[in-house]
């Protein structure tokens, strides 16, 4: 047991062969997430609110899974890597952001235009930023946590042995 995952489990997720399997259905959450915001963000006035929220959080998101949960935990490989590319990947989106300004740009709405690529730049890298400073502030933390978890499991040096 690995632990709380049974070894059976752990070898089956740290199989390079999981890694496409994992990507599926880590893509369908992204993509059933994405949808659903979509449902629940409707375009306000010809901005899209909900690509911009969703690629912000994706970027925030993003840096947490590459800079934290990578790095810094014990969780399979092809899992971590399926965050990013199937559930993240799937959430966020280029080609929304792109064919929403072009058709800002074949409405002649330049002004709502510029707002929005402006707005998602600077908002998506300051969400990453921010996702990294994060991962940052959270990794000593958990090193500090697993670390006195993995004295507790050592028997002690000292007096009785």
């Amino acid at each position: 047991m690995h632990g709380n995952i049974p070894d059976a489990v752990d070898h089956a997720l740290r199989s390079p062969r999981s890694l496409a399997p994992l990507v599926l259905v880590m893509g369908f959450l992204g993509a059933t997430a994405r949808y659903a915001l979509e449902m629940l963000l409707p375009t306000q006035c010809g901005f899209p609110v909900a690509t911009l929220a969703v690629n912000i959080f994706g970027c925030f998101t993003l840096e947490i899974v590459n800079q934290f949960v990578a790095r810094r935990t014990n969780l399979p490989a092809p899992l971590v890597k399926s965050m990013g590319i199937g559930l993240i990947g799937a959430f966020t989106t280029i080609a929304a952001l792109s064919t929403e300004n072009l058709a800002l740009l074949q409405q002649g709405r330049l002004g709502m235009f510029a707002l929005y690529l402006g707005i998602t730049v600077f908002a998506t890298f300051g969400a990453a930023y921010a996702g990294k400073r994060l991962a940052d502030a959270m990794g000593p933390r958990y090193s500090a946590h697993h670390q006195a978890a993995a004295s507790c499991n050592t028997p002690q040096n000292g007096g009785d042995a």
